[in-house]
């Protein structure tokens, strides 16, 4: 299955606020008793490493695919003139 790209610094800050909550989920469900609490922290933790796997192995984007816009009037509707 092959995922669409993603940026990677926007990929950089959905890890570090995955991680970010996770950590802090974690350590308040341990410190007031509250399993849920912690579970939607260990939850977090796994999505930061899941995005982190996506950026870490995502291929880099192809410079090659923008559009090569022709200039001229050869007929192909670029403009330019008679």
């Amino acid at each position: 299955m092959k995922l669409r790209y993603i940026n990677p610094q926007r990929l950089k800050v959905i890890i570090g606020m995955f991680f970010g909550t996770g950590g802090i989920g974690i350590l308040l469900g341990l410190q007031h008793g509250e399993l849920y609490i912690t579970t939607l922290g260990t939850i977090n933790i796994c999505l930061g490493g899941f995005f982190g796997w996506i950026m870490l192995t995502q291929e880099p984007r192809a410079r090659g695919r923008r559009k090569r816009w022709r200039h001229g009037s050869d007929g192909d509707g670029g403009g330019g003139g008679a």
